[in-house]
């Protein structure tokens, strides 16, 4: 094998679902070193073969399940993928990534990423066995939930893992997730129903092999290396321990200021029924991922037969529990089995909910015989079902995500629509958390809760001890208070922010990455040189890290989008938190905008937000121009 193929296949698969053609594309190592995978390499491929202004729903559109150059190796981290392509709920770039054996799935499929366009005539799946392509018939499984489908799927393909669609990918709800095994949710900007638009009901790999390392001894040497390391590393063992990190609520909540009923107010009186303990009777054991010992996502079921479904990631908490103004645990729990089941984001389905909420109890929305109330007795397990069917008229309206439902119903309720780009808000207080807020606002997916360190990590009064140890390496010398917003604050955002848009470049996992878990910046730099045997450096991650954000926001800029799509919703600057540390916070406006141009001014940007001709040059993409 030749040096420039460690780690990487050097081949990328573009299949034609409507001419049910296939090709084998293999780049060389230059383009490997620039546009290393995941994302960075899907929207290369949509700013190469896809016209401005197409609809999200036109077979045109690329859908691309992504590895990179180290992902999908068994080591810490390393078993993730992207889907990406352009989004059908905010019409920009879209990008959902996951965790689990997928990831290590595609890189044994023989190919480091999977370019389909296209739209079959009828439900498909497409299947890699042992390195063999083929589009086969899945009529059969249209109308099957995700468990149901992997179940029907492994009768065939025993061994496989399945990345598909629910019903909710297949109906065209615009938040409509890719599931991966069962429980591993790709989340945020309808993926699923990219997906779904192309009648492609699942990815199916079995067998196959994984690409030779450059340094196996040093690679062999991860697993234990990290899985000692994490054990001093407080923010690791938390994720770590039951009932883990989707169980923060109770934990972290309320230092920030905990996001209750559509961000109307930080009170929430029952705040003690999601004490961790409370979620103990209803664990039931971990959701893998191959050669990782942090065992991350936690699997929570009331009912045993849905346990496999049961995965529970950070966002789904908040926004199926607090923001809906549900105190009964089960509730939430049963609710995220159901996104799984469905493949839908929980955090774009709750805020959707909760904004339906908001517009019944101001009337501006009639439920019919629904209860819409934020209240335990709300029928929020029957809305989720009819969201993810598409059923009635209710259901219908909010499957088109809360932007758009606000538009079809008028009067004002668009106010009450929490989202930027049309993508929902995340249940993580921006108000008090100035970094997130620029976050929020200027990501180009819309808001991420992991579009970077959170502010609270730093505050002056909660931040982790070990925060800083790492962060300094950034550039991030001291503590700020987490509600500060000015220039300081635009420095640190835009260092965190490109340091995790490298590990999403990467395909690494921001929970294993820098600043403030167990691989510090040199140790990402060193895994790569590990992996693919070049010679690396900390400087060339970084930069990874900020050519994913100028080619999504070239993209964007391409799609139509300006700096007044870089604003949070009104409620952040016109309603001050009303309860807690951070008690009369809100975000000033002005202060707000120039922070964003400060921020374009730092990246390389021009007013506008495009990034300038001489940065594209730079980065080695002046091809755009």
């Amino acid at each position: 094998m030749d040096k420039e193929n460690y780690g990487y296949h050097r081949k990328i698969l573009h299949v034609d679902l409507t001419n049910k053609k296939m090709e084998v594309e293999e780049p060389d190592e230059i383009f490997y070193r620039r546009y290393i995978g995941g994302g960075i390499m899907g929207v290369y491929y949509l700013l190469k073969n896809t016209k401005p202004g197409i609809d999200p729903f036109s077979s045109d559109n690329l859908l691309m399940f992504m590895s990179s150059v180290i992902a999908g190796h068994e080591a810490p981290g390393l078993a993730q993928y992207v889907v990406s392509g352009k989004s059908p709920l905010t019409n920009g770039i879209g990008e959902a990534r996951s965790e689990g054996p997928f990831g290590v799935a595609l890189k044994k499929s023989g190919y480091d990423g999977i370019v389909i366009t296209g739209k079959s005539e009828n439900p498909v799946m497409l299947v890699i066995k042992d390195g063999h392509v083929s589009i086969e018939d899945a009529s059969n499984l249209w109308g099957l939930n995700v468990a149901e489908t992997t179940d029907a799927i492994e009768e065939t393909y025993p061994k496989a893992s399945v990345a598909t669609i629910g019903i909710a990918g297949e109906k065209l709800v615009r938040f409509a997730n890719v599931v991966s095994n069962r429980t591993h949710q790709a989340s945020r900007n309808g993926m699923g129903a990219l997906m779904g638009s192309k009648n492609l009901k699942a990815v199916v790999i079995e067998g196959g092999a994984l690409p030779e390392v450059a340094n196996p001894d040093e690679f062999d040497k991860l697993y234990d290396w990290f899985k000692k390391e994490m054990k001093s590393n407080t923010l690791s063992m938390w994720q770590y321990e039951k009932p883990g990190f989707g169980v923060w609520i109770h934990t972290h909540g309320l230092d920030a200021a905990l996001a209750a009923k559509n961000y109307q107010t930080a009170t929430f009186p029952e705040v003690d029924n999601y004490a961790p303990e409370n979620f103990l009777p209803y664990y039931k054991g971990v959701a893998k991922s191959p050669g990782c010992p942090n065992d991350i996502i936690k699997l929570f079921a009331t009912k045993e037969e849905d346990k496999l479904s049961g995965g529970l990631h950070q966002e789904a908490s908040g926004a199926l529990g607090p923001n809906l103004g549900v105190t009964d645990i089960k509730t939430v729990i049963d609710a995220n089995v159901l996104c799984n089941q469905y493949g839908m984001d929980p955090n774009s389905l709750g805020y959707t909910i909760s904004f339906a909420q908001e517009c019944v109890q101001r009337g501006l929305l009639d439920p019919k015989d629904l209860n819409l109330s934020f209240s335990d007795e709300a029928d929020i397990l029957e809305l989720i079902t009819m969201i993810g069917e598409r059923e009635g008229e209710l259901g219908n309206l909010l499957a088109e995500g809360s932007a758009r439902a606000a538009e079809k119903i008028g009067k004002g309720a668009s106010k009450y629509a929490l989202t930027v780009k049309n993508n929902e808000i995340v249940p993580f207080e921006p108000r008090s958390q100035t970094n997130l807020a620029m976050g929020y606002a200027v990501g180009p997916t819309g808001p991420r809760y992991d579009i970077c360190e959170h502010d609270w990590d730093y505050d002056i009064n909660f931040g982790w001890e070990h925060s800083m140890d790492n962060s300094r390496t950034v550039g991030i010398l001291e503590r700020i208070p987490m509600e500060y917003l000015g220039r300081d604050k635009v420095k640190n955002y835009k260092a965190l922010n490109n340091l995790w848009s490298a590990a999403d470049g990467l395909v690494l996992s921001i929970f294993h990455s820098a600043p403030t878990r167990v691989y510090d910046l040199d140790d990402m730099a060193d895994l790569l040189h590990i992996i693919t045997g070049w010679k690396t450096s900390s400087y060339e991650v970084m930069r990874i890290g900020e050519l994913r954000n100028h080619l999504y926001r070239y993209y964007n800029c391409r799609e139509g989008f300006t700096p007044d799509d870089d604003v949070l919703p009104e409620r952040f600057f016109e309603e001050e938190i009303d309860y807690g540390p951070q008690k009369g916070t809100k975000l000033d406006y002005e202060k707000f905008k120039d922070a964003i141009q400060f921020y374009y001014e730092m990246m390389g940007w021009d007013e506008s937000g495009k990034p300038l001709q001489s940065t594209l040059y730079d980065y080695g993409v002046d091809w755009l121009e």
